[in-house]
């Protein structure tokens, strides 16, 4: 077994490429022996045939025997193992959403929808409310103190978690297909201004280009008849251009922060991010070099602030409400790493706690084939709702605006400040808990903004299907607080999801462990060192779950001795796991 020594260091080691892989010649060059600074060696093979191969398995080949030699800790017999516990792990309950505190516009047409597709009515739910907070963005706001100048936006991050095959996306989807149509109707005037505003900039041009001529005729006659050449000059400065038209943008899928700016300065009330996969979105947010995104899209939760950007080649952008809504599906194990860095004080930023309308629901009991018409009634209704938000001006119907300020507001009613003031009181003495998770309680602490969001949002699809204008009323108080109770326990399931990292990560090595992914002997750095196994990739948490393993009589951990050297922490696996296969 010949090698060559890179020459360039990987993270503190050093990698011997071989020349052929031992385990098979065919694979060239595509595996190497690693020695870490202290010694310790690892080998990988990154052909899909070898990929889990590791140090142990290259010295069985290559030095058969060596387990039986000084230094090396037998497991013991299989009839001294106890037998295995279940690794399994409990999700918190949640409270189902009650039909009720659905916007009663809309109510009717989610049920529908939830039924027909026989899907969690949670998922249509969040969904619409996200994405009519979307459409009134900076449009309007509330003030939800009666004399306060406290104003909230009711701009909402939200998504909807759910293993595979849960139909999160097709629920997403139809959901959103109010707002694809706003989309359509746009993008088909766009079209349209767009053939004018060509045939306008022909005519400008040949209007600029006639006072031109006329100008040269008039300085070679010397004055002499016709317009005089002030008169000319006057003419050619108040020729205004044609204005370039618009596109009315609603959503997108996908933009880089330069674009969304842009997308912004269009689009004054906001703009919906949409993606089926909300971890591409979080992924892409980690990447390096695209730290800023991240910082963007924070600062753009609030819907109120303003941004000025100076690129080369964009030059100067600037929006007067950074107001972006994020919308999205995800599964719950990808989501764990997330939950994880909310936890840390380090990592923390914020992010996962301004997912408010996050919903993790239960999944159905039972499934029913339905093969039904849609309630096109329903449907036609929520969309008619959608677009008069779009159209609306708030200030028509109720919305007050003062001298210098950009953004109009509604109160509360008094009756319904009455019920506000009651709940935030509440709300406040439970964020006072010393026993609570301290990232629940930054979670709860944003539902301050989001229970008036839901209420004005509620109050605006009433008056888009023809209620009289006025003050927010109780009634929309009322169920947002509802949705504030049933929000708090899906926030709880989650982030009890995170609480209990340490037993899903064992509960993913147990997995690996169960396909024979790992031998007898190994160590906490084999596990980590491979850096694709999914929450298996951090040493604390590795060594947590093994643990977990241990404490489950799957794992047993002895010290090997190595001459010369501390001794390792090693782990045999109880051979009884196996024996029902």
């Amino acid at each position: 077994m010949s090698c060559r020594e890179c020459r360039k260091p990987w993270q503190g080691a050093t990698v011997y490429v071989l020349e052929t892989c031992p385990f098979n010649p065919d694979h060239g060059k595509d595996s190497s022996i690693i020695q870490q600074a202290s010694g310790a060696l690892g080998f990988r093979c990154f052909h899909n045939g070898c990929s889990d191969k590791v140090w142990h398995d290259l010295r069985d080949l290559l030095e058969p025997g060596w387990r039986e030699k000084p230094g090396f800790t037998e497991p013991p017999p299989p009839d001294q193992w106890p037998d295995p516990e279940s690794i399994t792990t409990a999700l918190l309950p949640v409270e189902q959403l009650p039909p009720e505190i659905i916007p009663e516009p809309f109510r009717a047409w989610a049920v529908d929808v939830a039924h027909r597709m026989q899907c969690p009515i949670d998922y249509i739910a969040a969904a619409l409310l996200v994405m009519s907070g979307s459409i009134i963005g900076a449009g309007c706001g509330i003030r939800p103190k009666a004399k306060d100048d406290w104003l909230v936006v009711p701009n909402l991050w939200g998504g909807v978690i759910g293993r595979p095959g849960m139909l999160k996306t097709p629920a997403l989807q139809e959901a959103m297909k109010p707002l694809s149509l706003l989309e359509a109707e746009a993008k088909n005037k766009f079209d349209d201004e767009t053939a004018f505003h060509e045939a306008e900039k022909e005519t400008y041009k040949a209007q600029k280009e006639a006072i031109k001529a006329e100008m040269v005729t008039v300085a070679k006659s010397k004055g002499k008849g016709g317009k005089s050449i002030d008169n000319l000059k006057y003419e050619l400065m108040n020729l205004e251009p044609p204005q370039t038209p618009t596109w009315q943008r609603f959503k997108t899928n996908d933009a880089t922060i330069e674009r969304m700016a842009e997308l912004l300065r269009d689009n004054p009330r906001g703009m919906l991010l949409f993606r089926d996969e909300l971890i591409g979105l979080l992924a892409s947010w980690d990447k390096q070099g695209r730290e800023p995104d991240r910082a963007f899209y924070l600062e753009a939760w609030n819907g109120w602030g303003s941004m000025t950007t100076d690129r080369i080649g964009r030059g100067t952008v600037h929006c007067d409400n950074l107001c972006v809504s994020i919308l999205g599906g995800i599964q719950p194990a990808k989501l764990l790493a997330y939950l994880y860095q909310a936890q840390s004080e380090l990592e923390n930023d914020g992010l996962i706690q301004r997912m408010q309308l996050l919903v993790y629901p239960d999944e159905p009991a039972e499934w029913q084939l339905i093969d039904e018409y849609p309630d096109q009634e329903a449907k036609k209704r929520a969309c008619s709702i959608i677009k008069t938000l779009a159209e609306m001006d708030p200030t028509e119907h109720g919305a007050r605006i003062r001298k210098n300020q950009k953004i109009p507001y509604f109160h509360f009613d008094p009756v319904a400040q009455e019920v506000f003031n009651q709940w935030l009181t509440e709300l406040q003495a439970k964020l006072q808990h010393p026993d609570e998770m301290p990232v629940v309680l930054e979670h709860l602490n944003k539902y301050r903004s989001l229970m008036p969001s839901l209420a004005l949002i509620d109050h605006l699809i009433k008056f888009a299907d023809n209620m009289a204008s006025c003050d927010v009323l109780p009634d929309s108080v009322e169920r947002a607080a509802a949705w504030c109770d049933y929000l708090e326990t899906h926030a709880r399931r989650i982030y009890g999801m995170a609480g209990n990292i340490a037993k899903k990560a064992a509960e993913e090595l147990a997995k690996k462990i169960k396909a024979k992914k790992l031998q007898d002997g190994f160590t906490v750095r084999d596990i980590y060192n491979r850096k694709a196994w999914h929450l298996l990739t951090d040493k604390e948490i590795v060594k947590a779950a093994c643990d977990e393993l241990i404490e489950a009589s799957w794992l047993i951990q002895q010290q090997k001795q190595i001459p010369g050297r501390q001794p390792v922490k090693v782990y045999y696996i109880n051979p009884k796991i196996f024996l029902n296969e």
